[in-house]
């Protein structure tokens, strides 16, 4: 990355042959005005004003600010380059830079009233191509806790901030802290729980998710190393659970099962059962829409696994089986705890209890359930 002195507030004053002044005065009132929701389109050609400090071309934007106003900046289209804020006196405030696969999005919070400038620039000399500019206004959070659920929208602007979460509803809570800003690390403190994460959501998002009980927790927010800041968004949902959900390694089931179950937070698994009364065709489904689900089945000749084998991320296994009995073990690949419906099939055949499964091979002894719901 290039230092402050080849950043455009450089380059700018160099180009009007005034080395000693700063970006604000270099421009004069050449920049575009830009307005917030209105995106600008541009293009960085061989027309476009030249830094003479790196050969690069740049375009400028203005824009009117009032104190500790929170503005969101995205820049999207084929141009390798960075977007450079400058206050009105050439005080650069924050710069980002990205490349011709990804977009950029670069927050800040005004620091005084008054004008502030906008830089679109290449990011070498042979840096060309249209782009798409929009600010956005960003309403900053307003202290509330979250209860039982909802979102935040918020600037990380320090190395690690904090969040409140009434829990008055136990169950399964899944928590997403995404940026485009920064590389983010979610975590979570209260009630004897301490957890933390940085990429089990998508891309180098966070993402946690486990059973709460009623109380208040602290939600904490920072971004990888302390190195980045801009806006994220905090996300907390609560699921509803099944009241005959399956919280417990052992249990039975037989073909024409469909069970909803709650990975253990220890390991992110569940451990069944499967009674095959009869040889035939079967099908095991476990979807969710919360993880990435795998299945594993094993017994006498047969040891089967699959990740994606059914839509999505959802794991299906597709067999002529056997009469006897198996185990079958589901689990989220990312390891944590989540809900995933798991459905067991064949050809024809009647929906079964939990309760009738376990009776349907009297002859075979069931693992001993054990309660992990607090695991």
């Amino acid at each position: 990355m290039r230092t402050a002195t080849t950043l455009l507030a450089a380059a700018l004053a160099l180009a009007i042959g005034g080395c000693g002044q700063k970006a604000g005065a270099a421009d004069g009132g050449k920049a575009t005005s830009l307005d917030f929701d209105k995106a600008v389109a541009g293009e960085i050609t061989t027309s476009s004003p030249l830094s003479f400090s790196d050969g690069s071309r740049y375009q400028l934007y203005s824009m009117q600010l009032k104190d500790k106003q929170a503005v969101s900046l995205k820049l999207v289209g084929s141009l390798s380059g960075a977007l450079s804020v400058f206050r009105d006196d050439g005080t650069l405030v924050t710069r980002g830079e990205r490349s011709e696969d990804s977009g950029l999005e670069v927050t800040f919070r005004a620091d005084g009233a008054g004008r502030y400038r906008i830089a679109v620039n290449g990011d070498d000399a042979d840096a060309y191509g249209p782009y798409r500019l929009q600010a956005t206004e960003v309403v900053p959070y307003d202290g509330k806790p979250l209860a039982n659920g909802g979102q935040i929208v918020d600037l990380l602007a320090g190395e690690r901030q904090e969040y409140t979460l009434q829990v008055d509803k136990p169950g399964l809570y899944q928590i997403n802290l995404t940026s485009n800003a920064f590389d983010t690390v979610l975590d979570l403190k209260g009630a004897n729980v301490e957890e933390e994460d940085d990429d089990g959501g998508s891309s180098t998002n966070s993402r946690l998710s486990l059973m709460l009980d009623a109380g208040t927790y602290k939600l904490g927010v920072r971004a990888l190393d302390d190195e980045g800041n801009g806006q994220f968004r905090l996300d907390v949902k609560n699921t509803a659970l099944a009241a005959d959900v399956v919280s417990t390694d052992g249990t039975a089931l037989a073909v024409g099962a469909n069970v909803q179950v709650l990975l253990s937070r220890d390991d992110g698994e569940r451990r069944f059962v499967l009674n095959v009364p009869q040889a035939g065709a079967v099908r095991i489904d476990a979807l969710s829409d919360q993880v990435d689900t795998t299945l594993r089945l094993t017994g006498g000749n047969i040891n089967l696994e699959d990740d994606d084998g059914g839509s999505g991320t959802n794991a299906r296994l597709q067999a002529n089986l056997p009469a006897g009995r198996y185990q079958l073990l589901v689990a989220s690949l990312e390891e944590s705890q989540a809900v995933v419906q798991v459905r067991v099939s064949a050809e024809s055949g009647e929906s079964l209890s939990v309760r009738d499964a376990a009776s349907a091979d009297n002859d075979v002894a069931v693992a001993a359930p054990t309660d992990v719901d607090a695991n």
